[in-house]
Formats: structure tokens, sequence, C-alpha cells
């Protein structure tokens, strides 16, 4: 069964609205960085400081601290960013097609 171009359209924006709809980013964004918020609340309901909870933010490993940098980087619609970084980290002299 042959698609008329306008029936093939029609399909594109319908997979282009299910994708605007969808929480799945937002979800993971809300997971990866829900330790900020905790760790922030804590001296309210402890004998933590604030000054603590700082100092506690300090101490993030330097892994994680590259993942909430590219996370919001991907989200603030950056990803070129985020694939120069990753051309230049693993030294990929051919670079991918999904750049462009």
């Amino acid at each position: 069964m042959n698609k008329t171009v306008e029936d093939k359209k029609a399909e594109h924006e319908i997979a282009e609205e299910s994708l605007s709809n969808s929480w799945k980013d937002e979800y993971i964004v809300v997971i990866v960085f829900m330790f900020i918020p905790i760790n922030f609340l804590a001296p309210f309901v402890s004998d933590m400081t604030m000054t603590q909870a700082f100092e506690n933010l300090a101490k993030i490993p330097e892994w994680m601290q590259q993942i909430l940098f590219v996370l919001v980087l991907v989200v603030f619609g950056m990803k070129k960013l985020v694939y120069k970084i990753a051309d230049k980290l693993f030294d990929t002299k051919s670079g991918c097609d999904c750049k462009k």
C-alpha cells in the first residue's frame, strides 16, 4: 500500500506531537538533580547547618559534576557543544553524522 505525501506528513506530525508531550527527559532531570534540594532541605529537619550543606555540595565527585554539566547543556538545547566536547575528549577525527 503506497502512502501519499499527505499521509506521511500526517504521521510525522503525530510522531512529533507525541515526542513534544513526552516527560521522559523531565523525569531524568528530576531524578539526577534530586540530591541538590534534599541536601539543602536537610538543615531544616536535622542538626546539619547550611554551611555543611554547601560543603556537601562541594564534595560531589568529578564524574557526577560532568554528568550534571552535560545534562544542563542538553536541556538548554546546546547539543552541538556537547558533541564538540565529546569529540575532543574521545579524540574522534571523523566525527559523527548526528551533529548535523
